[in-house]
């Protein structure tokens, strides 16, 4: 059992700590001092990493909490917790394996309108990436309000 709850408690600050340094460090930076074609390349090859890791931790996280908490003995603060992990996951997963590949895809063709100077195309592109992105966006907040949630309850639980 002290293996399972460092395993999560592990497992679950690793993925938070990076959910934040890709958010609100390492992207704003990138973006301010970056050319937008060079900081969406770069940005390309980092987001699949950042979606494996939000898949193996989110799986390791729901697995390791229903070990460590069986469902037969939840209480309402155990509801809140792995909600909050599965709602981490499920949106980890659709912004990863939906929104985050289409973003890319626009990124591309809004790139190739503009070498081809076709305005209306890049036009529309843009919008439709700016929907995108919003997207992607959303699912990640989604995610980082969901993983301070179940913080909170953590620290509830650990009275801290």
């Amino acid at each position: 059992m002290a293996f399972l709850r460092f395993v999560n408690f592990f497992t679950f600050i690793f993925w938070y700590g990076t959910l934040l340094y890709f958010t609100f460090i390492q992207a704003p930076i990138l973006f301010k001092s970056l050319p937008r074609e060079l900081f969406g390349q770069v940005q390309s090859y980092l987001f699949p990493a950042y979606y494996w890791i939000s898949y193996i931790c989110g799986t390791l996280l729901v697995v390791t909490y229903h070990l460590l908490h069986p469902l037969k003995d939840y209480v309402p603060q155990d509801c809140m917790k792995i909600t909050a992990l599965c709602l981490m996951l499920l949106f980890s997963l659709g912004q990863g394996l939906w929104i985050g590949p289409k973003v890319a895809e626009l990124r591309i063709e809004r790139q190739a309108a503009e070498a081809a100077n076709d305005q209306p195309k890049v036009d529309a592109l843009k919008a439709e990436f700016g929907k995108a992105h919003g997207i992607s966006s959303l699912f990640n907040l989604i995610v980082i309000i969901a993983g301070t949630v179940y913080l909170v309850y953590w620290f509830k639980e650990m009275n801290v």
